[in-house]
């Protein structure tokens, strides 16, 4: 038994009194002759010479071999030492030094040449250094003899000779760079080949091996004739494989391969290195007609290897399958449960896979990439799949999303109500949701705003009450299409009666009925204070910032950047303000402008408004464009479920003077969201002066506009043409706008 670890003995540490001579003696048997080769291995410089105590002397040369793997319990031996010490990787073997693995160990030892001898459990192995003196031919090779075990022999590509192993029943002389020899019990020899050749000596008999086939030699007799060993099994399955850990330790993982003609059984192994020194399953599986599988239990993350060998009758070994790779990614999540049936919770579930990164994933047939965010209700199905190869196995992960928990509640505002909605996880924790997930969808008639999101994580908005049925109030929550909460109230009556509610409408058509291009039309519209087509439903401050060369002559299609207040007065009232400049001339052009706008009509589906608006030109502009402005205008338009249009005519009129220009604008709307509008409008602006005649430019463009919250963003790009259009509108220009209307209370429309 081996009691302590191997020592590096192949140096000596020198002692007080110590001479080259004396150590030469010591270790070589002879002063002189032995400190020659002191000397041939060290650098140690001309004698004479003193000898430092502590110096560490090298007293062997390179030795014959290296341990490049040692999986305990592995030992070693020196040659002519009684004592079995722990082997170390890296350890040197010299000549007649002996290495021995125990029950679930292996070894692999390495030659100067890179020849590698691979032992599995329970084999003993004496390494002969190669010496030129020796008259036993394996000896003198340099080779190895075999007690007992099993050797897998990897021959150098480079060797200029063959690989001698002497075994108790006959000595094996290898040509080959792929062959196994074995030593049981019994003392009976096997050997298979599966590269080249290898012959076989006993009781003065040889026998050639070629390749893929195999002998036996029991001890005292003569070498049975070689036959041919079973094929290579075929994986069932392909020769890759992804496993999920979900939870514990590990995953249990089934090795299936196809039957192969004359075999007994089946040698399968699992090992963490392609080479198969670090093995962790090793089974023997009968033969049958079925598919045979083998599993392994309990795999933890990381990456793995399997081979299966037939098995002969006679106990010889086939060639070794494919290698069949073997993936265990651990599956994180953010939010969700991971257990036994796959990941489930309330959604969003998020999850990642760690090492995801080469293989192809699937939701429900539909490609993704991952981390994974899942939020619509029901049971999905992810299959991973390595890539490249789209006829492995998939690995199948369950996704259960269960809808959330919610809480929906009426607060009395007024004459109006104000809708609270808030959403839970399983642990009752305010759910963070994208806010495309949430709607609130008013019923009988009731018209709802759209909902924003407050710090404390619930979401508001704003439920005007229906005139049928006694003003009743009834809205439902909704996750996607799927329901969550529904309530119904009923509105308290006023002291006196109250004015009749404006119309139902659908949610945020302020959003859609907006100027794509910088509404109401017209070049001299430099700081339009109305940046809505229709009443705001509170404050709103908008900075918009518009592109375009600036011509010579008139200036009306310069880059402006324009800051607009907008305030609701009244139900149909409200005033605004407006100032620009243009960005690369700030104290040069400047100008200012006032506005009030009144609703006309009360349909649900039409609305009609009056504007007015005072607009003052600096000094700096050109001379028809300097001074004050006045400009009268119709606004029209209307929406229908998602799609709507609007419009506006108005003249621009100079106070004590008969010149007018008509300005038109045209839109048309559409809302894929509540809060998303993309549209396209035309514009025309027509000099109506009687004297001289005017420029006609036309305009056509079109742009998008988003709300959330409180915020606006808007963009649009538009292209002038006709007559006068390149000078009045420019080529090709662009605005961007962005409004906020978070400053008071929101009014219904």
């Amino acid at each position: 038994m081996a009691r302590a670890q191997q020592a590096d003995d192949d140096v000596y540490v020198v002692q007080p009194g110590d001479t080259c001579a004396s150590v030469g003696r010591r270790f070589f048997g002879d002063a002189s002759a032995g400190s020659a080769k002191l000397h041939a291995l060290n650098s140690m410089g001309p004698p004479p010479h003193t000898l430092k105590p502590g110096t560490r002397l090298r007293i062997k040369g390179d030795p014959d071999a290296r341990l490049t793997f040692v999986k305990p319990e592995v030992n070693s031996k020196r040659a002519g030492k009684p004592d079995w010490l722990h082997a170390n990787t890296g350890q040197g073997l010299w000549r007649l030094d002996s290495v021995n693995t125990l029950r679930s160990a292996g070894a692999e030892v390495t030659f100067r040449d890179l020849t590698r001898l691979q032992m599995n459990e329970n084999a003993l192995v004496v390494i002969y250094g190669q010496e030129a003196q020796a008259s036993d031919k394996v000896k003198k090779s340099g080779a190895v003899e075999l007690l007992q075990g099993e050797l897998n022999v990897s021959l150098a590509e480079l060797r200029g000779e063959p690989l001698g192993v002497k075994m108790p029943a006959a000595t094996v002389d290898s040509r080959s760079r792929d062959l196994i020899v074995g030593v049981d019990a019994q003392q009976m020899t096997r050997l298979s080949v599966f590269d080249g050749q290898a012959e076989v000596a006993a009781q003065g008999q040889r026998v050639q091996v070629p390749r893929d086939h195999g002998t036996r030699v029991e001890k005292g007799k003569v070498p049975e004739k070689p036959r041919p060993l079973p094929e290579a099994p075929e994986w069932v399955g392909g020769v890759r494989s992804v496993r999920l850990l979900l939870e514990g330790a590990g995953v249990d993982e089934t090795l299936p391969w196809a039957p192969v003609p004359r075999a007994a059984s089946y040698r399968v192994e699992l090992a963490r290195d392609e080479r198969f020194n670090d093995r962790l399953h090793s089974e023997t599986v009968p033969a049958g007609p079925e598919p045979l599988k083998s599993v392994v239990p309990a795999l933890a993350p990381g990456e793995y290897f399997a081979r299966v060998r037939a098995v002969d009758a006679a106990g010889l070994l086939g060639r070794a399958s494919a290698v069949r790779r073997v993936e265990v990614l651990r599956v994180k999540t953010q939010r969700g449960t991971l257990g036994p049936q796959g990941l489930q919770g309330a959604p969003p579930l998020e999850f990642s896979v760690d090492g995801a990164e080469s293989l192809d994933a699937r939701l429900d047939g539909a490609p993704v990439t991952l981390p994974l965010r899942v939020e619509t209700p029901g049971a999905h199905t992810l299959e991973l799949r390595p890539r490249g190869l789209p006829d492995a196995p998939a690995e199948r992960l369950t996704l259960t999303v269960s809808l959330p928990k919610a809480t929906l509640a009426l607060e009395p505002l007024g004459e109006t109500f104000q809708a609270r909605l808030r959403v839970f996880d399983e642990q009752g924790q305010p759910l963070d949701v994208a806010p495309t997930a949430l709607t609130l969808r008013g019923l009988e008639g009731t018209w709802v705003d759209a909902l924003s999101r407050q710090t404390d994580g619930s979401w508001l908005a704003l439920v005007v009450p229906s005139e049928r049925d006694g003003r009743l109030v009834s809205v439902e929550a909704l996750w996607g299409d799927t329901p969550l909460a529904r309530l119904e109230a009923q509105a308290p009556l006023a002291v006196a009666p109250p004015p009749p509610p404006p119309p139902a409408a659908p949610a945020g058509p302020e959003v859609a009925l907006t100027s794509a291009l910088s509404a109401p039309p017209g070049g001299r519209r430099d700081a339009s204070a109305l940046p809505t087509a229709f009443l705001p439903r509170s404050l709103l401050v908008e900075l918009r910032a518009q592109t375009g060369a600036a011509p010579s002559g008139e200036d009306v299609a310069g880059g402006r950047a324009a800051l607009s207040v907008e305030g609701r007065l009244g139900e149909r009232v409200a005033l605004g303000a407006a100032l620009a400049v243009r960005p690369d001339a700030l104290s040069r052009e400047l100008s200012a402008s006032l506005s009030g706008r009144v609703l006309l009509s009360d349909l649900p589906t039409l609305r009609v408004l009056l504007s007015f608006e005072g607009l003052f030109a600096g000094s700096a502009f050109a001379g028809e464009a300097r001074g004050a402005w006045l400009r009268p205008a119709l606004i029209a338009g209307g929406q229908w479920e998602r799609w709507a249009w609007s419009t506006s005519q108005g003249y621009a009129l100079r106070p004590g003077r008969t010149r007018a220009t008509w300005e038109s604008a045209y839109q048309g709307w559409f809302l894929p969201l509540p809060t998303l509008a993309l549209g396209a409008e035309v514009n025309a602006l027509v000099d109506a002066t009687l004297e001289a005649p005017g420029p006609h430019a036309y305009a056509a463009g079109v742009g998008a506009r988003w709300k959330w919250s409180g915020f606006e963003v808007g963009a649009s790009v538009r292209r002038g043409f006709g007559p006068e259009g390149a000078r009045v509108w420019g080529t090709w220009g662009g605005q961007v706008s962005l409004g906020w209307s978070g400053l008071l209370p929101p009014l219904p429309q």
